[in-house]
């Protein structure tokens, strides 16, 4: 239990499946009727486990984190709502309020670090399991490729974006490498060394594993490096963002895993209902680390809080017979959410915005249109697929690629990463400038400001680990 009440919070039945797995530490104590981790096949099973992708950030029970993004704004009635359904700290998260978290709230991004673990009784073991080399290596590889993701992702939450200027001196997050249930401290490091390990790993992992499984939820070559690409592309390297990103679209073709659903095959009520909510209007490369297409992140926030609206400037920003409009509904004169998942893993749309991006600041104009247009004629009629004409400076196409991130992914939650990423690019200063929530009728407006790029660790974190110095 020191595990679980430190940061990491190891799930019950994966500690007692591994209280055997180290005689001198454990006794050497089989617990009958478990499972323990000796074979190959058990630490294959691990990572196999749907719960070793399900990633859900909630917080106490209620799903704040998608209100810290900019892509949302209520009506006067629709804020009490949020306080009754959420409590004060739904209203607190849209004011942006850091301190939103109250004492005992332990958001369950911190709870599944506890995947972490697993992860390191995989690479701390499955080398040693008699099975062959190459499979041994492609497990090993992918749990290390898993392990730096959550890393990633947790860093993007409570850390400052990533800056060269400052990664030396800021905080990172604690870098374990053990499953070692019965250590208490935890050193968080710099922001650097976090990220460093994060790259490395992913680098050195990735050409080991396997590009094709028949398991669901693993982790293909195509989706390692894309996440690979993704981590580059957050810390603003975007020629090595290139570099993995064009691997991970050569891979995910060869496996045939990138894989769109046609919007202008469905009719607007399957796209606002039976599309959204179970998210078939697209397909995700076909194994992820995050859910399944028919897998709602986000069911529980948007069937309680029904009232959450699309931010109409973003809004605007979709054409007259782009079939992503049709996500969203009238209503009181904004565009209700309809959108019902929040994807924390790799998808195949988040794969080719990223790389037309990536491709556009490398002055590539003609591979990026290609990228989008590839994505856009399943959005919208093919005759209006084409970058506009307009588009003809390589600032103007990386404007427009992520405006196509808005237009493809308004809804999830996830503009919050790219708020972070874009705060310091001048191309988007006239953005920042408007980042905030308004309280449409009262006329009420929450800025978001640099001290909202990071949100503070909880107190329940905090009260384990009172060598952070932090918040």
């Amino acid at each position: 239990m020191r595990y679980i009440k430190n940061i990491i919070l190891a799930s019950a039945t994966v500690i007692l499946l591994l209280t055997a797995c180290d005689p001198d530490k454990f006794l050497g104590i089989k617990p009958r009727g478990k499972d323990v981790p000796t074979e190959y096949k058990h630490y294959e099973g691990l990572l196999t486990s749907f719960d070793m992708i399900k990633w859900t950030l909630e917080f106490n029970g209620k799903l704040y984190f998608p209100i810290l993004s900019d892509e949302y704004v209520v009506t006067g009635r629709s804020f009490g709502e949020l306080g009754s359904l959420m409590g004060q700290q739904g209203k607190e998260c849209y004011m942006y309020n850091k301190a939103f978290l109250l004492p005992d709230d332990l958001p369950s991004d911190w709870g599944y670090n506890g995947n972490m673990y697993s992860c390191n009784l995989i690479i701390n073991n499955v080398m040693n399991t008699d099975a062959e080399e190459a499979d041994k290596l492609s497990t090993q590889s992918e749990a290390r490729v898993m392990r730096a993701w959550y890393l990633f992702r947790i860093a993007q939450i409570y850390l400052k974006p990533y800056n060269d200027s400052y990664a030396d001196s800021e905080p990172g997050l604690p870098i374990i490498t053990e499953a070692n249930t019965l250590q208490e401290t935890f050193e968080r490091g710099t922001m650097r060394k976090l990220f460093d390990f994060i790259i490395t790993e992913m680098e050195e992992s990735c050409p080991h594993i396997y590009n094709s499984t028949a398991y669901s939820f693993r982790t293909e070559k195509a989706d390692a490096y894309a996440m690979l690409g993704h981590v580059y592309h957050y810390m603003n390297r975007y020629d090595k963002a290139l570099e993995a990103l064009r691997l991970a679209k050569k891979y995910a073709d060869e496996a045939g895993s990138a894989k769109f659903y046609d919007l202008n095959t469905m009719d607007e009520a399957t796209i606002r209902r039976d599309g959204i909510y179970h998210f078939d209007n697209i397909q995700y490369m076909r194994n992820i680390i995050g859910f399944n297409d028919c897998i709602s992140y986000y069911s529980q926030y948007y069937e309680t809080t029904a009232t959450m609206y699309a931010k109409p400037e973003y809004y605007a920003l979709f054409g007259s017979t782009d079939r992503r409009q049709y996500k969203y509904e009238l209503n009181d004169g904004l565009y209700r959410v309809c959108y019902r998942d929040t994807p924390m893993g790799i998808t195949s749309y988040g794969l080719y915005l990223t790389l037309a991006e990536c491709e556009a600041r490398a002055g590539d104009m003609n591979a990026a249109k290609e990228v989008l247009e590839t994505l856009r004629k399943y959005r919208m009629p093919a005759a209006d697929a084409p970058v506009p004409a307009e588009i003809d400076t390589k600032d103007k196409l990386i404007r427009f690629c992520v405006e196509e991130r808005i237009r493809e992914c308004l809804g999830q939650g996830l503009f919050f990463f790219e708020m972070k990423r874009l705060w310091n690019d001048p191309l988007f200063a006239d953005l920042k400038a408007g980042y905030g929530h308004k309280v449409y009728g009262t006329e009420t407006v929450y800025p978001f400001t640099e001290d909202n790029l990071e949100v503070n660790i909880p107190e329940s974190v905090l009260k384990w680990n009172t060598n952070w110095n932090v918040n």
